[in-house]
């Protein structure tokens, strides 16, 4: 009994030296933290918002080890507001802009019941008085998919912010929309932007042996394994397996079936066999939830192929020489015996041609990427009539908008969308004249008149 005894007694001893130890080691951490304190209070210099910076990204990529998606979606959220707060001042004018942008709005948002005649130079469409109103789902906004981790690379730094008279001729609220585009896909670029050459050759291999059998007859079975290979199931390529392993891969093969894409979209006009196979594989990839960054990457790189399709037209800066405004338009290089040139105007129309109806078909698609109830198209067709118009381009614009959606917008605001056609032909059309050549004022007429009919 003695020894059994001791052997508590012992026991109990050890206990005790640990709950001593323990406490005077938090007794000492305790000290410790009370001279920071004391000497950080004391301390005048400060960094500013840099210090608050860097203690916010520290909390969350701690977060990022332990966090649900749903909680990284919401701090990644709080992260890009935390970094508007430290833009430039210039959004602020273009704050300002924009309120001014709606009071002017507001005053011509009824249709003119009386005389029609009476309309202005400027033409505003109003917003048609549906129930419910139909609402905007712009294509420009930023989408934060649930499913996306926090980036963990370095802090982005902003480019600096343009105003409205700096990047061009664009609405201002239509260019707050367009740069949160912008930078979103900024984001995602720089994510993938890390991975080697090789590995992305190994990806984009996968990705081009199931685009290069896609066929009407095999569409429902290629796009299921295309969406297992991006959901990380393994493929076998050349005897090879390969497989997606982490976000940014992912992410990097959302860019290439974006620019698969649109090169199979840039051969000139678009055609039925084209439009039946890809437009259908664009909305079911803009819809999906797990990657619902496509909408971004692909619409961006749409942008960029084709800024009127924002509709931005670019400005020439005082820096640019003729080639460089030429690119900044739109224009590209084109391969011609062993030197390469810019392509010419005529190639340059065909083309954007092309990319403008693209994007209208996707307008009156009613899905993603833009909202079902065309609200979204009747916003984007407004912003083309209220900014001046350019030579040749803004006719393209008009014609092939109303090659494509004319007949829908007319079925679905039949009150509003005629006055919008008579408006063009009685106001419109003398100002377009003096920008345009005679071929492109005439196939904008023979458009106009399918409707008068």
């Amino acid at each position: 009994m003695d020894e059994i005894h001791e052997s508590k007694l012992t026991l109990y001893r050890r206990i005790e030296n640990i709950i001593k130890n323990i406490e005077e080691d938090e007794a000492k951490t305790n000290e410790c933290m009370k001279v920071i304190r004391s000497k950080s209070k004391s301390d005048n210099i400060s960094i500013g918002p840099a210090n608050d910076l860097l203690r916010f990204l520290y909390i969350l990529e701690r977060q990022y080890q332990c966090d649900d998606d749903e909680t990284r979606r919401k701090a990644r959220e709080d992260f890009l507001e935390y970094i508007n707060q430290f833009r430039p001042p210039d959004d602020d004018v273009v704050e300002e802009e924009e309120e001014e942008e709606e009071e002017v709005n507001d005053d011509d948002q009824q249709p003119d019941q009386s005389n029609e005649s009476q309309q202005s130079a400027s033409i505003v469409l109003p917003n048609p008085p549906l129930p419910p109103p139909p609402a905007v789902i712009s294509p420009l906004s930023t989408v934060v998919p649930p499913s996306a981790p926090i980036i963990k690379s370095q802090l982005p730094h902003p480019q600096p912010t343009l105003s409205v008279e700096d990047i061009g001729e664009i609405k201002p609220e239509t260019l707050v929309e367009y740069r949160k585009l912008s930078f979103e896909a900024q984001q995602y670029e720089k994510r993938y932007s890390i991975i080697d050459l090789s590995r992305k050759k190994q990806l984009a291999s996968c990705i081009k042996d199931i685009m290069n059998k896609l066929r009407k007859e095999t569409f429902h079975t290629l796009t299921n394994e295309l969406f297992e290979f991006l959901n990380g199931q393994e493929k076998k390529v050349s005897n090879q397996i390969h497989r997606i392993s982490n976000e940014e891969e992912r992410l990097l093969c959302l860019s290439m079936l974006a620019t698969l894409i649109l090169a199979q979209l840039l051969g000139g006009d678009l055609n039925d066999i084209k439009t039946e196979i890809f437009l259908p594989l664009i909305g079911i990839l803009s819809r999906n939830q797990q990657h619902q960054e496509f909408r971004i990457i692909f619409l961006d790189r749409l942008h960029k192929k084709c800024p009127y399709t924002v509709p931005l037209y670019p400005k020439r800066q005082s820096t640019m020489n003729d080639k460089q405004y030429l690119e900044a338009i739109g224009y590209i290089e084109k391969q011609d015996g062993d030197q390469r040139r810019l392509e010419t105007e005529s190639e340059f129309f065909t083309r954007m041609n092309g990319l403008i109806r693209l994007f209208c078909k996707l307008l009156v698609s009613r899905g993603p990427p833009f909202d079902k109830d065309l609200a979204f198209a009747w916003k984007w067709f407004s912003d083309v009539l209220n900014l001046p118009p350019k030579s040749n381009i803004t006719s393209i614009l008009i014609r092939v908008f109303l090659d494509e959606a004319g007949e829908i917008m007319m079925k679905v605001y039949p009150m509003q969308f005629s006055k919008i056609i008579n408006a063009i032909r009685i106001h419109y059309l003398p100002r377009l004249e003096k920008e345009t050549s005679h071929d492109q004022i005439t196939r904008l007429r023979l458009t106009l008149e399918k409707f008068s009919k």
